[in-house]
């Protein structure tokens, strides 16, 4: 299904949201004001306040202004982690353009990513809810420890291993998935069950996600990731597809590799060596696999909630993530 038809349900709270967006990160100071404009005049996806109000509406919630204020605090909270995450890979592209940092400097951009941070715990403030500024504030902290994780993996500051790499990625990509979930339950239900099936739907899609686009770095193209491709190995990443690779060969071949990935000597013919070593191992197959496998158990977390519209988005959202590198 086209990602405008799962949002279809909810495209006049989306266009509530880009309003209230932009109400709140409007500056006087023109550095800050240009560098969000440049933000959100190439929106993203808009996943985690579409997961918002879609968790809210599947438990049968009428959307309010502190489910509107949850789902913008979620996207501001994500663009500040965008900035901050291009000024430590010192990344040049971001959702198709010339990244922010490239344009304004490492210095004011971390601040603007500051400002959207305050300006996300502002939103999440006015819903009067201890339990969804709770949500939100861990998952912030997660984004941030594993954002921290990451930094220590691509310089050798740890060994790295799947179980490494899992724990990466739930806490800098599925911490804040999850939690887009469960605010929107929370912000609808006392029922604590049906909050855990949503929260395990977005840890679960929120895994699937980083899978996905931990493929697509090798096999897409930069025109669908908004960024440059093999952008992970050159910055010292090893995700999936690589830790697969690594695990299925021959030992000679996987010190050749391992001394290029430790030495970070990553020119044209290197990258060309280790884009065939992980394509020999069908490893980008088995990282899909894994993927679906993840958006299957997302799935089943919400199989027993109420037939609707907007559950059949959230079945959506999960199985329209596999398609995306086809």
């Amino acid at each position: 299904m086209d990602s405008s038809l799962i949002k279809k349900p909810i495209l006049n709270y989306l266009d509530r949201v880009e309003s209230l967006l932009n109400d709140e990160v409007s500056s006087d100071i023109k550095i800050s004001f240009d560098v969000i404009k440049h933000l959100i005049n190439k929106p993203g996806k808009r996943l985690r306040p579409s997961i918002v109000i879609l968790s809210a509406l599947v438990l049968g919630k009428r959307i309010n202004k502190k489910i509107l204020s949850a789902a913008a605090s979620v996207e501001l909270l994500h663009n500040a982690s965008l900035i901050h995450d291009d000024i430590v890979d010192q990344a040049e592209i971001r959702r198709g353009l010339k990244s922010a940092n490239k344009i304004w400097g490492d210095h004011a951009t971390v601040l603007v990513g500051d400002f959207l941070l305050a300006r996300s715990l502002f939103l999440v403030n006015k819903c009067n809810s201890n339990d969804v500024m709770s949500s939100v504030t861990n998952a912030a902290s997660e984004l941030a420890s594993g954002q921290i994780l990451d930094i220590m993996i691509s310089k050798r500051l740890i060994d790295f291993n799947e179980n490494i790499y899992f724990k990466m990625i739930k806490l800098k990509t599925a911490s804040l998935i999850s939690s887009s979930a469960e605010v929107g339950a929370l912000l609808s239900t006392n029922n604590s069950l049906k909050v855990k099936k949503l929260k395990t739907y977005g840890i679960n899609l929120g895994i699937s996600y980083q899978l996905v686009d931990d493929a697509l770095d090798l096999r897409g193209s930069s025109k669908k990731m908004g960024k440059n491709t093999m952008e992970d190995i050159k910055e010292g990443k090893v995700t999936l597809p690589l830790l697969i690779a690594l695990k299925k060969a021959p030992i000679k071949e996987k010190k050749i590799i391992s001394a290029i990935l430790n030495k970070k000597n990553f020119d044209r013919k290197n990258l060309d060596i280790l884009y065939n070593f992980v394509l020999d191992n069908d490893a980008i197959e088995e990282t899909l696999k894994t993927a679906s496998d993840y958006s299957s158990k997302a799935i089943s977390a919400i199989q027993s909630l109420d037939e609707s519209k907007y559950k059949d988005s959230l079945i959506a959202l999960a199985r329209e993530n596999i398609v995306r590198i086809s």
